[in-house]
């Protein structure tokens, strides 16, 4: 089975650089580092265009996922903190009531012993 090889962005961009310069061709390119010249003609254009997509390395998906656990308990801690900050005032609030709850029917009663 044959090893596939894998090419950081850097070097890709570097060697474009170099057949750009005028420095090396793409058949000494393709001969140096035995390479397709297709390949290195693909490379050329994306570095051209603009259109070359950055792989991130392992290490940055795993930072990427922690990043987002993180950001995710931020978001916990922060709603838990706005609710616990929340307390002394409906405690107040519930201090100064009578603690009674009145409805549509209770209230007709209640005016009625106040009359009495």
């Amino acid at each position: 089975m044959k090893k596939y090889r894998n090419f950081t962005d850097d070097f890709k961009q570097s060697l474009v650089l170099r057949i750009n310069s005028g420095e090396i061709t793409k058949a000494q390119a393709a001969r140096e580092y035995d390479l397709a010249p297709s390949l290195i003609t693909c490379w050329v254009k994306q570095v051209n265009e603009g259109t070359m997509r950055r792989h991130p390395s392992a290490r940055e998906k795993q930072l990427e996922k922690e990043l987002e656990r993180y950001k995710k308990k931020v978001g916990e801690l922060t709603m838990m903190n706005d609710l616990l900050k929340k307390i002394p005032e409906q405690l107040a609030q519930l201090r100064k009531s009578d603690g009674l709850i009145y409805t549509g029917q209770n209230t007709g009663q209640s005016k009625r012993d106040a009359m009495r």
